[in-house]
């Protein structure tokens, strides 16, 4: 009887108070692609990267438990370079992704893990490829400032089977709120 009682107070007890969070971040940094260039006769193709390149993201977060979220995201690159001749100097790309972020402590700094599928469409210079599935894996560390802001620094890796990887690090900010 005792166990029974327990099991119905679980299961009509509410959830965590974290399940109820949301977050929105924004960041930007460095960004770099590789992706083949073009082969020349039986060898294999060389790997192409830009000279420089920058990111800008915006995520989205909402709690289902202390540690973990479900995250969506969308990520544009503008790159510069790494083209060959007879190509634009100048290249884009754009990520979107939903997965699930795992936070490792809940202290002033807080690192974190993600990860998720989705797409990436990718045109001119050496990434004129059109669009693909991706896997994108990262992580980061944030710095809390108070339970409704954070700052930190991010890594992301976006592949797949396709011809494109593209790697982005950058600092981003962040406003939390519903956790009461």
């Amino acid at each position: 009887m005792r166990s029974a009682l327990v099991v119905a107070l679980t299961l009509v007890s509410g959830g965590a108070q974290a399940d109820s969070e949301q977050a929105v971040s924004i960041g930007g940094g460095y960004a770099t692609f590789t992706a083949p260039g073009e082969q020349m006769g039986e060898m294999t193709p060389p790997q192409v990267s830009p000279t420089a390149g920058g990111a800008l993201a915006a995520s989205y977060e909402r709690a289902i438990g202390s540690d973990v979220a479900l995250r969506a995201e969308l990520a544009g690159g503008l790159f510069f370079g790494g083209n060959a001749e007879g190509q634009s100097a100048t290249s884009y790309a754009l990520l979107g992704d939903v997965g699930a972020v795992f936070r490792f402590d809940i202290f002033k700094y807080v690192p974190y893990a993600f990860a998720g599928v989705g797409g990436v469409a990718a045109w001119g210079g050496p990434i004129d490829r059109g669009a693909d599935f991706v896997l994108v894996i990262g992580g980061g560390l944030d710095r809390l400032w108070s339970r409704q802001h954070s700052a930190g620094i991010e890594l992301r890796l976006a592949s797949f089977g396709g011809d494109v990887t593209v790697v982005t690090i950058g600092l981003r900010g962040t406003r939390r709120w519903g956790f009461f």
